[in-house]
């Protein structure tokens, strides 16, 4: 009993701790440590065979950041990670591991793998930095955010696309050479190289925004493996909403040159209610079911479609100020299907949420979600 109130309390009044601990300060050094424990717990069904599977995700992620006389600083965040279930059996689970691989850097190991167990470590994040001006240079691997659209964006060009991943929120790093120099107050450039074992497939890209009144403006372009991508991008204030459009032009080394698109908008009221609208064009679709997408649609662009219209909508609307419940939906206007994602967030402590949803594509077998199954998921997540 007394073991029991020991825990309790620890459990009800522990600090929150979401900026993580100060382990270092002094002589213009600091050392910071801050993480996570996640479980994940998902059910769904292999498109392959039809069977259905289930996984128990468990992931200690902790991150550790150094600072040297405010201009120099490291980043390491280290996973490891413990999935249990006939998940682990699935090309699912395999397809995920091979996104997970696919940086330049080898730098997630799998210690142990067995017919319904896994256990691996990772290095998700790992960089340094150097911010004295007159530029800011990140070397290592790293996320890297181009483009405005929210859901489907083309301008994201070094990003593996999430969407339909449960965990939207992690992105595969980039091993990349990362420089932003600013060009007075209202100009900036960013120059980023990330390297590939194949280095003619390796991607250089360009891009200067310029902020004119309420809107950034963003011109950019490079070599993205074998293929030359140029467009433009913006984001802004229209009155009280916001509006994020992205074109660009994918010059293809081993198909037909496409066109991608995006235009967004995007409104918060005072009562919490959040609304969004997004249409996106793909020019590189062919509009039919295609099983064999990836070895047909060859090109660095990492949104590939079936087909090549698309709505995106999304709805959030906080029930009280720690209960979040929200609902997003992709439509395939040309294959006639639809993919939905409600979901509900509920922040039991400030280092403490749990959150559960469902991804339910609907809609014609030939479409492009129609043939999906359906995925559901509860996630406890601690903050440290």
């Amino acid at each position: 009993m007394k073991y029991r109130r020991i825990l309790l309390a620890l459990f009800f009044f522990v600090p929150s701790t979401s900026q993580g601990f100060s382990l270092y300060e002094k002589n213009n050094v600091s050392l910071k440590l801050s993480g996570y424990f996640k479980n994940l717990v998902f059910n769904s069904k292999r498109m392959v065979t039809n069977n259905a599977y289930i996984a128990d995700l468990n992931r200690l992620r902790l991150e550790g950041e150094a600072t040297f006389f405010e201009k120099l600083s490291a980043k390491v965040a280290w996973d490891n990670e413990l999935i249990l279930g006939d998940y682990v059996q699935t090309e699912e689970f395999n397809s995920r591991q091979t996104v997970r691989n696919s940086p330049y850097l080898d730098m997630d190991y799998e210690i142990s793998r067995r017919e319904n167990f896994f256990y691996g470590q990772a290095f998700y994040r790992a960089h340094l930095k150097y911010d004295a001006g007159p530029f800011v240079l990140t070397v290592g691997r790293q996320k890297i955010d181009w483009g405005s659209a929210r859901l489907l964006s083309p301008a994201d060009l070094f990003t593996p696309i999430s969407i339909f991943d449960v965990e939207k929120e992690e992105k595969t790093g980039s091993d990349a050479v990362n420089l932003v120099v600013p060009l007075g107050e209202k100009n900036r450039a960013n120059l980023i190289y990330t390297a590939d074992r194949d280095l003619d497939r390796s991607r250089t890209g360009l891009r200067w925004t310029s902020t004119v009144e309420h809107f950034d403006i963003s011109l950019y372009g490079g070599r993205f493996q074998r293929d030359g991508i140029f467009g433009i991008d913006y984001s802004g204030d229209v009155g009280q909403s916001g509006l994020r459009g992205e074109l660009n032009y994918n010059f293809a080394n081993q198909a037909d040159n496409f066109l991608q698109a995006s235009l967004g908008l995007d409104h918060g009221f005072e009562n919490s209610l959040y609304l969004l609208g997004e249409y996106f064009f793909n020019g590189q679709a062919l509009n039919q079911r295609n099983p064999n997408l990836f070895l047909t649609t060859r090109s660095a662009q990492p949104i590939k479609t079936q087909y090549q219209h698309f709505f995106n909508t999304q709805a959030k609307y906080d029930l009280t100020p720690l209960w979040i419940v929200q609902l997003m939906n992709i439509w395939d206007l040309s294959g006639s299907s639809l993919f939905i994602n409600p979901e509900t967030v509920y922040e039991l402590f400030s280092w403490l949420n749990l959150t559960g949803g469902a991804l339910l594509p609907v809609g014609r077998t030939a479409g492009e979600f129609g043939a999906i199954p359906n995925f559901y998921y509860l996630q406890a997540q601690l903050f440290f």
